[in-house]
């Protein structure tokens, strides 16, 4: 594999003239060690490794200095024991024996504290309780109030779209006016149509006959783009 990747990685070296291929480089990644993921090899499996043996000089000072090491923890656990055991005795919390009245009066006490707190608590919670009542009471009277002002606000506008439609039926063609309606729209013929000349006047018809003006009414004016 090594020596095909090492042609190939020669090969892709050579100019491209001369190879017919694309040129690309190969890179191999040799680990100095075994991996650690690797199992132990076959080879290797039931080796037993030789001990190493050691001079009489460095025996004795490995054990000089295992043996200071053991007394020196050993002081320090003792001098730990000794220490909680001359606290324990100075101490009298764990040491006081009461009796069957002082444990009664002991826990009637812790009762009575919890009693206060327990009150304590629930005044703050009833206190609590009774400003989230009035926010909430504040809101939804806000929202009563704002829901009636815009209740008002479309009857208004609602009665004025009323009046006004009122007002426009005087105008309705009905039934009993719809041969004067007739009657008048062939009389009085209207035409919207309209032509703009160069100077900017407004001839009102299509078949009209008017003359431009020296100075055009306001109404005959065309407003530019």
């Amino acid at each position: 594999m090594l020596r095909a990747g090492c042609q190939l990685l020669t090969q892709s070296a050579l100019p491209a003239g001369k190879t017919g291929g694309n040129s690309f480089a190969l890179e191999f990644v040799r680990w100095r060690r075994k991996p650690r993921w690797l199992p132990v090899a076959k080879s290797k499996m039931f080796r037993v490794p030789e001990r190493k043996k050691q001079t009489e000089e460095e025996r004795t000072e490995l054990m000089r200095l295992h043996n200071q090491y053991k007394t020196q923890l050993r002081s320090v656990r003792q001098f730990l024991r000794e220490e909680n055991v001359r606290i324990d005795e100075t101490s009298t919390v764990d040491h006081i024996v009461l009796t069957p009245e002082q444990e009664e009066a002991e826990f009637q006490k812790c009762i009575e504290a919890n009693a206060a707190w327990n009150a304590a608590i629930a005044r703050e919670r009833d206190q609590r309780l009774a400003k989230e009542r009035e926010e909430k009471v504040a809101y939804v009277q806000e929202r009563l109030e704002a829901r009636q002002v815009r209740e008002e606000e479309r009857r208004e506008q609602a009665n004025q779209r009323v009046l006004l439609e009122i007002e426009r039926s005087k105008t309705y063609i009905t039934r009993e006016n719809l041969d004067a309606a007739i009657e008048t729209a062939l009389a009085n013929p209207v035409d919207h149509n309209y032509a703009i000349d160069l100077a900017g006047n407004l001839y009102q018809g299509r078949s009209t006959t008017q003359l431009p003006d020296a100075s055009p009414e306001p109404n005959q004016q065309v407003a530019s783009n």
